[in-house]
């Protein structure tokens, strides 16, 4: 064999051996926090089953992470993104230096599940309500859902928090809660048990449900990385706008759910999901106006305490969807 073509044999022996190694030591580890396995959850997660974040050199790993406690391991550098939008905000109106940076569900996907009985929000005065925890997004929409009906939670209606949808319904069944507030495909399950969707929260509060959470260190230390995070998960949220089936199978996998109640439930929740992450100044003031409601604080909060948009824009303007 010609010397010269044993050596470019062996330069391209050499490229495919090292190359993918080197690409592999490239990703960059990050931990990214969220509170259950749901729907709601669903763009993160499938921009990890589907590639999105390694082609932009993220090597990503979800962890479960009440939300309750999501802003302290983004603090302590236990998680470095958490979608967790309720103690996000609340804690960037305390001054904590923590910023959203995007949206992946712009849409409240929550319902309030109750028994054949109720007609009306009003009905339920004196009961008690199952909610996932205190200071969750979920919290934060039944409060402004009760205060709007006239009824103040802790006085003519007791919230009680108690765990997943799952959980929730079993609280149900077993009498220990009247009704609850969950999430599809929890509505299906409970019309087996005889419940029934008395309302669907996105017809009532204008709220983000779930957005993604930093801290300002690392918008300052790794601003690139942040950006093609934010990228990675734009993509996975136009492939669910775009391929529906796929989408359903890789939810299906991940719920360990059969693909006719995913499907079910995916088309419950397609609505709620954004389209390219945007966080309009409208969707920040509602989200403060309404934690401080809910607080019962009289306070103006600039939108660049709780949010930093540059990084999406610049993602955004690189992916042609803006």
């Amino acid at each position: 064999m010609n010397p010269k073509n044993v050596t470019r044999l062996g330069l391209t022996l050499f490229a495919l051996i090292v190359w993918p190694q080197a690409l592999a030591h490239s990703q960059e580890r990050v931990r990214i926090g969220i509170s259950a396995a749901s729907l709601g959850f669903l763009p993160t997660v499938l921009a990890e089953k589907k590639g999105f974040y390694s082609k932009h050199g993220i090597n990503s790993e979800h962890v479960l992470v009440p939300c309750a406690i999501a802003t302290n391991a983004l603090l302590s550098d236990d998680l470095d993104y958490a979608v967790c939008t309720g103690p996000g905000i609340a804690g960037a109106i305390k001054g904590l230096p923590i910023k959203l940076v995007m949206t992946t569900q712009d849409k409240l996907g929550y319902l309030l599940l109750v028994k054949p009985e109720v007609q009306k929000l009003t009905d339920l005065r004196g009961k008690t309500i199952g909610i996932s925890t205190f200071g969750s997004q979920l919290y934060l929409t039944s409060v402004t859902l009760f205060r709007q009906a006239g009824m103040e939670p802790g006085k003519d209606v007791n919230l009680l928090p108690g765990g997943d949808n799952t959980a929730r319904l079993a609280a149900m069944d077993a009498g220990k809660i009247d009704a609850a507030f969950v999430s599809s495909p929890a509505d299906i399950f409970g019309a087996k048990r005889g419940y029934k969707v008395l309302l669907w929260t996105r017809d009532h509060v204008p709220l983000t449900q779930n957005a993604v959470v930093v801290t300002d260190k690392r918008l300052k230390q790794s601003p690139e990385q942040v950006k093609r995070t934010i990228k990675g998960t734009i993509e996975a949220l136009q492939f669910i706008r775009d391929h529906h089936e796929e989408s359903v199978v890789i939810a299906s996998k991940w719920l360990k759910l059969n693909l006719a109640t995913t499907r079910a439930a995916f088309e419950n929740y397609l609505p709620c999901y954004s389209r390219d992450g945007g966080l309009s100044d409208q969707a920040l003031r509602d989200l403060v106006r309404y934690e401080l409601e809910r607080a019962n604080l009289k306070k103006d909060i600039p939108l660049s305490q709780v949010a930093s948009r540059d990084l999406l824009q610049q993602a955004q303007r690189e992916l042609n969807v803006r």
